[in-house]
């Protein structure tokens, strides 16, 4: 006779449509003072269909990215459609599971493997991912590769790394968090018969410290990272991020933020065949070195952020944020100085229910000459302002257990 396990089904259908529009006058770049701003509104639309066993589990998530105005009445659509996600897990052992698929990667804060939630397409990767969990200790080996296209032979390949094998670990000591992660990529070494059989590898390995308690008003958050090997140019490559920040809490409404993020440069002296420049890899762009991204790749001399937040949540639903940024780069440049002027960041979230989400922000950026050289900027420019306003749905059309 024949026995079956008859396991508990979830199933979750889940939405997003998010609006964002933006006064952009000096976004990313300075702009000249000839020129005039933008007014754009974006949208992103996902449909989530969520399976879960206590086995198996698996998500497919539909998603369309658009400007408004870009599809206009009585015209076909022109939006951006496609598969965002698409991923199955199986627990194949207890505490032990392997997914495959196309997945969102998200680890520690953000800053080498990120969702990158903030930008209207997302970061996903297409990869075989084996995951340990226990109490205390979790531990996730990935490995990929990629291809440009169904080829029968081996192809050139540059839209991003050929392979990538990273190894990621977490563990809770007491009231300290540690985790330490390894990403090695794989690049080819050029188009030809012989080059597409060579590799050149860049790695990146490092870790966090942290101590979040109640217990204790202040927080704290350390990050190391060591790049090495060579960049996806093949030039020989010795790099490093430093970052840390310490959060005290006046009270249950009022947290003041101060750190510093420290990514190394390589400067005027340094041989062609050599990089010392930091590479964030693919972490989220728009939570660090200020909301204007005009730093969301360090310049080649490298970059130093000093910032300080004001945190202030008076009610549940609703938060206010300030940040100031220094810049400077890390390297002196050929030309002008270290000085990067500074920015000014002002957030505010509102949650109107648990479904529906408002947030608005406005920023500025006092800019320097070290600015324009950085960013090949001649013109004249006016003082670079930005602003948003982004509506969130979020609803929930399934849901059954």
């Amino acid at each position: 006779m024949r026995t079956e396990t008859i396991s508990a089904q979830a199933i979750k259908v889940d939405g997003e449509i998010r609006t964002r529009t933006e006064m952009r006058d000096g976004m990313r770049s300075p702009v000249a003072d000839s020129l005039d701003g933008a007014l754009v509104t974006n949208m992103r639309t996902r449909l989530t269909l969520s399976y879960a066993t206590n086995v198996l589990k698996s998500k497919i998530t539909l998603q369309d990215t658009r400007t408004f105005g870009q599809t206009v009445p009585g015209v076909s659509a022109t939006g951006n459609m496609g598969i965002y996600e698409a991923w199955g897990e199986y627990l194949f052992a207890p505490g032990m599971s392997f997914t495959i698929g196309r997945q969102a990667l998200e680890y520690d804060d953000k800053r080498l493997l990120s969702s990158s939630n903030w930008s209207n397409t997302g970061n996903a990767h297409d990869l075989l991912l084996l995951k340990y969990v226990s109490n205390d200790f979790t531990l996730h080996l990935g490995s990929a590769w990629n291809n440009a296209s169904d080829v029968m032979v081996e192809s050139p390949y540059s839209i991003g790394y050929k392979t990538m094998s990273y190894v990621w670990t977490t563990k809770t000591i007491g009231k300290v968090g540690v985790s330490a992660i390894w990403i090695n990529e794989g690049f080819q070494k050029g188009t030809t018969a012989a080059l597409l059989k060579e590799r050149t590898y860049r790695n990146t390995a490092g870790g966090n410290i942290w101590l979040k308690t109640p217990d204790i008003p202040i927080n704290f958050y350390g990050t190391g990272y060591y790049q090495f090997g060579h960049d996806a140019k093949n030039k020989e490559l010795s790099a490093y991020l430093l970052a840390g920040k310490v959060q005290g809490r006046i009270n249950r409404a009022l947290a003041l933020t101060v750190g510093e993020d420290y990514y190394s440069g390589s400067n005027n002296t340094l041989e062609s065949n050599k990089d010392n420049t930091f590479n964030k890899l693919y972490g989220a762009n728009h939570c660090f070195n200020g909301s204007m991204e005009y730093w969301a790749t360090p310049p080649v001399q490298g970059l130093s952020d000093i910032y300080f937040e004001i945190e202030e949540k008076p009610v549940a639903n609703f938060t206010f944020d300030a940040t100031f940024h220094k810049f400077d780069l890390a390297k002196l440049p050929k030309k002008g100085n270290k000085d990067l002027g500074s920015e000014l960041d002002v957030t505010i979230t509102y949650a109107l229910s648990p479904q529906v989400s408002l947030q608005g922000g406005y920023s500025t950026y006092f800019t320097t000459n070290a600015v324009d050289i950085a960013k090949n900027s001649t013109a004249d420019s006016r003082t670079p302002q930005w602003a948003f306003v982004m509506i969130s749905f979020k609803p929930t059309f399934l849901a059954s257990k």
